[in-house]
């Protein structure tokens, strides 16, 4: 089985298109038409469903590429054997919360580029639930997100640090002022809320109705940063991760809000499929983050 064949799969499958494939990798369509299907004869076994102009992963091209990710990963390592971190090379896929991505994973990068110079990043952001369903796909190789914490037997926590969450506001918001806010207090104000899917607004909304109120959203956006901008010229609240707010809440341009309410806690976690291979660069950017979070 060339290896080739392989990586030109690969790229087939993360693009979803011969033509884009062929564009990345220098090749003309015809060569990567014949590579795909020399690949799907020696397997026995379809790739792609072809459909019109697109192409479609078949459920055996879609396992494979599982496969094909572990083999090129074992391959990478293989050739790593006699090289330092400065020498290793490699891709490095990882799907990040927005909300983690500005306020800790950027950064670490330039330590871990430091130390894994020929390591091609991409990052992916996204919502927890779509991270983990891309996860388990195959298309990344490893998730930092925040949920509650994994009890799904398919993946391996390889990190994790208790967060919470909090209330805030623009400090010149009249709610700002009070001590020890109660929960009728609280819910009798608008908030700016993350989209319905998010642990954010999950738990915001059981809180109201566990305090018999009901939860008004005057905007949904699915942008911890632009949450935080629009507090700053809206009058209205905002439950969100306090880490994503700590460079605001530490120059005073948004406030805490002390509210009478037990913590809301959950978890930052790094989280890798259990049949995953962990290579070097993958154990080495999560060192980096429990060294920086310790």
């Amino acid at each position: 089985m060339d290896v080739k064949n392989i990586q030109t799969f690969i790229c087939v499958a993360e693009l979803g298109s011969i033509t884009k494939a062929a564009d990345h990798l220098g090749y003309v369509q015809s060569a990567v038409t014949m590579q795909i299907q020399q690949l799907e004869r020696e397997l026995g076994y379809p790739l792609f469903d072809r459909i019109g102009k697109r192409i479609y992963l078949t459920q055996l091209g879609n396992e494979f590429l599982g496969y094909a990710y572990n083999i090129i990963h074992s391959i990478q390592e293989a050739s790593n054997l006699d090289k330092n971190t400065y020498e290793t090379n490699g891709i490095l896929r990882v799907g990040v919360l927005e909300s983690l991505l500005f306020s800790k994973m950027m950064s670490l990068l330039p330590e871990f580029k430091s130390l894994y110079k020929n390591v091609e990043v991409k990052l992916k952001m996204g919502q927890t639930a779509e991270l983990i369903q891309l996860l388990k796909e195959n298309q990344l190789d490893m998730i930092y997100i925040s949920s509650g914490l994994n009890t799904d037997p398919d993946l391996s926590c390889y990190y994790k640090r208790k967060e919470e969450l909090i209330f805030i506001c623009s400090p010149t918001h009249e709610i700002s002022k009070f001590k020890k806010i109660s929960a009728s207090q609280l819910f009798d104000n608008d908030f700016i809320v993350t989209e319905h899917t998010g642990v954010c607004y999950g738990k915001l909304r059981e809180l109201a109705e566990k305090n018999n109120s009901k939860l008004r959203t005057s905007i949904e956006v699915d942008s911890t940063i632009a949450i935080k901008n629009l507090l700053h010229t809206n009058m209205s609240l905002a439950f969100l991760p306090e880490y994503s707010a700590k460079e605001e809440l530490t120059n005073g341009t948004l406030s805490k809000l002390d509210v009478n309410i037990e913590p809301q806690i959950y978890y930052s976690q790094i989280i890798v499929h259990k049949s995953r291979w962990l290579s070097p660069f993958m154990k080495g950017l999560i060192e980096i983050v429990k060294r920086e979070e310790a």
